[in-house]
């Protein structure tokens, strides 16, 4: 029997390009990018609608250079303002403008869909197996 090889790097690529190809053209419908509505997805979920910077990098697993441009075109967009720490006066949260509030139910609505098709084919253990080498992968960097 031949050893067929899979290149489950590339899979992932294609999966996440997938991914965000979709995300991006919901997000073009409501004059965001795909990365804006994730902001606003993980932002309306944090207590008092707001986190820190460091969060976000966090969160996305990016640079904060990458997140400094991302906030500063969401913050022109009024989508984002940032506020005095109210623990560190030297720190700012990012929080969810009104304007960005009115958009946080497409955004769920969104990637509750999206989280449904996703995992509507696979067993419980099937996608327990899926997280946990995605994880791995995440975490082997």
């Amino acid at each position: 029997m031949a050893n067929t090889m899979i290149n489950i790097g590339r899979l992932i690529k294609q999966a996440d390009s997938s991914l965000t190809r979709q995300m991006n053209d919901l997000a073009r419908q409501n004059d965001l990018t795909g990365t804006q509505m994730n902001v606003i997805d993980f932002l309306s979920r944090q207590e008092n609608v707001a986190a820190d910077q460091q969060a976000i990098e966090h969160e996305f697993n990016i640079r904060r250079s990458t997140t400094t441009i991302v906030l500063q075109r969401m913050e022109k967009r009024d989508l984002i303002q940032r506020i005095v720490d109210p623990d560190d006066r030297r720190k700012r949260q990012v929080q969810l403008t009104p304007v960005a509030q009115e958009l946080v139910p497409v955004v769920h609505d969104y990637i509750q869909k999206q989280e449904r098709r996703l995992t509507s084919r696979f067993t419980n253990q099937e996608l327990a197996t899926v997280a946990r080498v995605l994880r791995y992968i995440k975490e082997d960097e």
